[in-house]
């Protein structure tokens, strides 16, 4: 079961949008105090600011661009210096960019880079050592269905999220015998006149099935994975339909 002591947060990141979003309200419903961090001036602090008038749980959140240098160590100084014991945390935030690898620039693959592999090893690395010695504490990251086989035109991403794949079963191994659990989800694409013309520029028979099979699952499966982190809670984790 999660202990849910009041200093007791889920940090959960890309948390202003998208699945980071759902995450957050999903995790306020079952009453977890949160610590979100996203972009600047992606609407957090007025999301915030809804979930606090709706929920009774405590949040604290941090605007940041977690591609920086020192942005992983800022979001563990700021729990540090509010005193916010993290024992789950959610490596949601990521970027993805298509094209060939010699189309795109150096600035889109060091976005895919530093926030895809970096900021997600660095906050694991981080807030490790305070989590093994919690009650039980919970890492999950974000892959993505695009990870279990090359990707042409969208290579660099693809390798990121292979790359948190085995992160995660590595960690796992590592933290046998420990109280905390690290678990991966793969979620699939949105269905977009984008994602269509991937399919047209896929090279082979497999890459054209892990992209249409991945779009065809409802999008409502992405928090239904996630419930895996949460199984053994009293309140089980489960999507709207």
């Amino acid at each position: 079961m999660i202990m849910n002591s009041v200093s007791n947060y889920a940090l959960i990141t890309g948390a202003s949008a998208g699945t980071g979003k759902q995450i957050a309200i999903e995790c306020a419903k079952r009453g977890f105090n949160l610590y979100l961090v996203s972009l600047p001036e992606t609407g957090l602090e007025s999301f915030v600011a809804g979930l606090k008038e709706e929920y009774t749980v405590k949040i604290q959140f941090l605007s940041i661009d977690l591609r920086l240098y020192d942005a992983p160590q800022k979001v563990f100084d700021f729990a540090q210096e509010k005193n916010l014991s993290v024992n789950i945390l959610i490596n949601n935030a990521g970027l993805g960019f298509n094209g060939n690898l010699e189309s795109l620039n150096t600035a889109l693959i060091d976005t895919m880079i530093l926030l895809n592999v970096r900021a997600a090893t660095l906050l694991s690395f981080l807030f490790l050592t305070e989590m093994k010695k919690m009650d039980k504490a919970y890492i999950l990251n974000m892959s993505s269905f695009g990870a279990f086989s090359p990707l042409p035109h969208k290579s660099v991403y693809g390798a990121t999220k292979t790359y948190l794949q085995f992160l995660t079963i590595a960690l796992s191994e590592e933290l046998k015998g420990t109280k905390v659990s690290v678990t991966s989800v793969h979620p699939n694409g949105i269905l977009s006149e984008r994602a269509l013309e991937n399919i047209k520029k896929s090279g082979g028979i497999m890459n054209k099935f892990y992209y249409w099979f991945g779009l065809c699952l409802p999008h409502g499966i992405v928090l239904k994975m996630v419930g895996r982190v949460f199984r053994k809670t009293d309140a089980p984790f489960h999507a709207k339909e």
